[in-house]
Order: C-alpha cells, then structure tokens, then sequence
C-alpha cells in the first residue's frame, strides 16, 4: 500500500503541474503551450479532445494534429522524469532510445511550423480533470497494483523473460505510468534486469503510442488521420526497433 500511493502522489503532483498550467492558460493559448502542458497533464485526454475538435472544426485539422503530435510526444521527456525519480539507472538507459522516438515528432513539428507558421495561431485548451481528485487517484492506483501483481505473478512462475514484454505492452495500453513505474520499483528492488526493464518501457511506450492513434484514426478529421497516424506510426517502429539497442 505504501508503494502504491508513493506512485499515486508522484503521478498525481506531475500531472497537477500541467493542470494548474493549463488553468492559468485560460480557455485559448499558443497550439504548442496548450499541447505540451496538456501532455503533462494526460496526453491521452488531449489527444481525445484534439482529434474531436478536428472534426468540429476541419479548417484548423493541421493545427490540431501539431497538438496531438506533442502531447504524445511530452509523454516521452516525463516518463524519464518520474522514473529517474526512482532508478536513475533505468531513467539514463532510455535516454537513447526515447530520444529516437522523438525524432518523427520533431521533424514534422518542425515542418509544421515552418510551412504553416500563419497557423500556429490560438486553439482552445481541452478539459482536464484535476489529478488530485480522489477518483482519479484510485483509478491509478488499481491499475498500479494490478500490475505490481501482474509482474510479481510473471516472476514466482518463473515468466519473465517470455510473459513481461507483451503483459508491458497491454499495460502500456492502459496506463503507461504504471507499466512504468512498476518497472522502475522491481529494477531498483533487484527483481528485473536492467536490460529487461529497458525493453519492458519502451515496449509500454509503443503500446500507449499505438493506442493514441487509433484514438486520433476513429475520432480525427481526416487531415489529422493522415498526419497523426504518420508520425505516430513512425514513432512506435522506431521504438520497437530500439529494442535491439538494448
């Protein structure tokens, strides 16, 4: 239980980081202050309220895919962040192979801005619940420790090696903090190896990049279909393809 709302405190604080921020943007900011403080705060949810409005308001689709594209790709910076917390040694390992992940998003942002910089104009914020509401808090900490479970079963039955990358991927589909988190307390334990815990958060990562787009596919206007499955296809091959770096 101690474990489990440690993980519920340091989640919930980072992600009120950006729910104050987007707070105090007001109901327009800039396209990529929205999108990286959104990301903060749940790059799942913006990615939810972004490709919606995509279809709402088609003329601005360029822009909102812009928003998802770096909302998914803050996830990145800020899972090193919450497991350096823990195992600077894992947070270091995935240094190299998360910064590779970003590189689709990178170019295309870039892209983005210097050939449609008259566009880069004022989006509305998505809606956030606040982190620190109670319901939320428990939500994560069920998945927290149904995968804490999950990874301790895998390990008393001797399933590691063979069951802890795909259990990391459907973890990943569901909450990429608590695949990530659980990993970084059983490296910092001595339970996983390092190399293993590696592979198991990035394959996480692939998982909730998979997921994300199929959110921004079903939900999005086309032009954003294009993009965002480009970018985050893109992503999560190369996040795969990293595996071998490991």
């Amino acid at each position: 239980p101690f474990s489990t709302w440690l993980m519920v405190v340091l989640i919930s604080g980072l992600g009120f980081v950006g729910y104050i921020a987007m707070r105090l943007l007001g109901a327009r900011a800039g396209i990529l202050l929205t999108s990286v403080f959104g990301g903060i705060a749940s790059s799942t949810a913006t990615t939810l309220a972004f490709s919606r409005r995509s279809r709402e308001d088609s003329g601005l689709s360029a822009d909102y895919a812009l928003a998802v594209v770096t909302a998914c790709s803050v996830m990145l910076p800020r899972i090193l962040v919450v497991v350096g917390v823990l195992t600077p040694a894992l947070a270091t390992k995935l240094v190299v192979p998360f910064a590779l992940m970003l590189v689709p998003a990178l170019l295309y942002g870039t892209w983005r801005l210097l050939t449609r910089r008259e566009a880069a104009g004022l989006v509305e914020a998505p809606t956030l619940t606040n982190p620190l509401s109670l319901v939320t808090a428990i939500k994560f900490a069920l998945v927290y420790a149904l995968i804490a479970f999950l990874v301790k079963a895998a390990m008393s039955l001797d399933l590691m090696q063979s069951g802890l990358l795909p259990l990391s991927f459907v973890s990943g589909l569901t909450d990429m903090d608590a695949i990530a988190l659980s990993m970084a307390g059983a490296q910092a334990a001595g339970q996983l190896p390092l190399d293993l815990a590696t592979k198991a958060v990035i394959v996480g990562g692939v998982g909730n990049t998979v997921l994300k787009a199929g959110f921004a596919i079903s939900l999005g206007a086309p032009a954003l279909r294009r993009d965002v499955s480009l970018v985050l296809g893109a992503t999560a091959a190369i996040g795969l393809a990293t595996l071998w770096l490991v």
